[in-house]
């Protein structure tokens, strides 16, 4: 599984009504679309910041998604962002797919130059099931950048209150 995501900062006088507009038009776009396992439309409405989070299944399809017409319109629209790709070590849903989220949280944490990545695989799953049981998690995710030896966690909350009592990790809203 692959991980991706971009973010496109949108001017101060963009309206959020504006992106919900573009998402509302485009999300038939992306059911049942091949290799995808997971797209999360966020949106940072105090630093004006659209920035999807993808989970795919096949990574060839993920390619096909940014050299093919729909990540097109995005270029098109915003200009060619930079695009950021993770080998998923565990992603999993588990909140009512009817309920979306309304809050994600990303956690990034620089590994240690000595880190054992075996050790660290079996912690984060560990990690990874105990998100699970949070009240409020709609879906979390863990990956791993090997570029930039970075742990990535996506949490999926219900809602602020949810990721506030639960045991979010630290790091920023998306």
């Amino acid at each position: 599984m692959l991980a991706m995501q971009y973010s496109i900062r949108l001017a101060s006088d963009f309206d959020e009504a504006r992106v919900r507009q573009r998402v509302a038009r485009r999300v038939h776009l992306f059911d049942n679309m091949p290799g995808l396992a997971h797209k999360a439309y966020l949106f940072n409405s105090e630093q004006h910041i659209y920035a999807p989070f993808y989970v795919w299944s096949d990574h060839f399809k993920a390619r096909e998604f940014l050299l093919g017409d729909v990540f097109a319109d995005v270029i098109r629209s915003f200009g060619r962002p930079r695009v950021r790709m993770w080998g998923c070590l565990d992603f999993d849903i588990v909140g009512d797919r009817t309920a979306m989220p309304t809050v994600a949280v990303r956690c990034v944490e620089a590994l240690a130059p000595d880190a054992d990545l075996r050790d660290l695989e079996r912690s984060e799953r560990d990690h990874h099931i105990e998100m699970l049981d949070q009240r409020g998690i709609w879906a979390h995710t863990t990956a791993l950048d090997c570029d930039r030896w970075e742990l990535v966690r996506y949490s999926l909350w219900r809602d602020a209150e949810a990721a506030r009592d639960g045991r979010a990790d630290v790091g920023e809203d998306v």
